[in-house]
């Protein structure tokens, strides 16, 4: 299977700026480890997006390894296209990204 195109939409964009800022206020250097787990699972799900399950309506949660963090993403088959809609803390009511479609 081809490598599917990645799109993160604003909201997600979002989600890592505010999650950027949290760690850079803590310590600078889990900002680099958390973006580099980031980016190790969005090339993962980019190679194989059906790997997660699909949890809400058509979107599937990919979880990062050393962060308590959940991407929830939409993978168009007919676009080979992924677009990450939430980064969103494990601890945080799921039901909550919906709004963010």
């Amino acid at each position: 299977m081809k490598r599917a195109k990645v799109v993160i939409t604003k909201n997600a964009n979002f989600d890592l700026l505010e999650i950027s800022d949290w760690y850079n206020a803590k310590n600078k250097e889990l900002i680099w480890v958390f973006l580099k787990d980031f980016k190790e699972k969005v090339k993962n799900i980019s190679e194989n997006p059906f790997a997660c399950e699909i949890r809400y309506e058509s979107f599937r949660i990919a979880y990062l390894k050393k962060y308590p963090f959940g991407i929830h993403y939409f993978y168009n088959e007919e676009g080979n296209l992924i677009e990450i809609y939430s980064v969103f803390h494990t601890s945080r009511n799921p039901e909550l990204w919906k709004d963010r479609k």
